[in-house]
């Protein structure tokens, strides 16, 4: 049975825009996973440091922010996220301009919005820092605990 629901690429061509709302973690503690919602305008020209890009992976949309254009290209990483991606030019298909964070409104070129996401950028090598300690803590602790016959009970 063929899927009668438009694509996100469809509705970008037909309407120049598409509104919706956010599935998933990897954009934390912007977009909320089925909170917030996006509004997502077609790409007319090279995405720069700081927007925000839709693209597909698969079968799914993925909506990351660019890191650092490069040529042909652009790395890629969501703000939750501790890998970079290298995702081609023509991959991309839409771009992050606004979205809703609860019932607040945020334009992607507020100040302040520009500030969180230049931030969350620079502290990326803190923030990965820390959280392979935490892991690393995690993977000790739980050791320790099967040692002494400790399992997690099942449901």
């Amino acid at each position: 049975m063929e899927n009668d629901r438009l694509k996100i690429e469809e509705v970008l061509q037909l309407k120049g825009s598409y509104i919706g709302p956010t599935v998933g973690v990897s954009m934390l503690p912007m977009l909320k996973n089925r909170r917030d919602t996006i509004v997502v305008k077609p790409k007319t020209e090279r995405l720069k440091r700081l927007d925000v890009a839709l693209y597909r992976r698969g079968d799914a949309y993925v909506l990351h922010r660019v890191i650092q254009p490069i040529d042909g290209a652009y790395i890629i990483r969501g703000d939750n996220c501790y890998a970079d991606e290298y995702i081609p030019e023509d991959d991309v298909f839409g771009v992050l301009t606004e979205f809703f964070r609860k019932d607040k409104h945020c334009l992607c070129t507020d100040e302040k919005y520009l500030r969180y996401a230049n931030r969350r950028v620079k502290n990326y090598k803190f923030r990965k820092f820390f959280m392979r300690i935490k892991w690393k803590i995690k993977a000790v602790v739980k050791r320790i605990l099967r040692l002494f016959g400790w399992r997690k009970k099942k449901d």
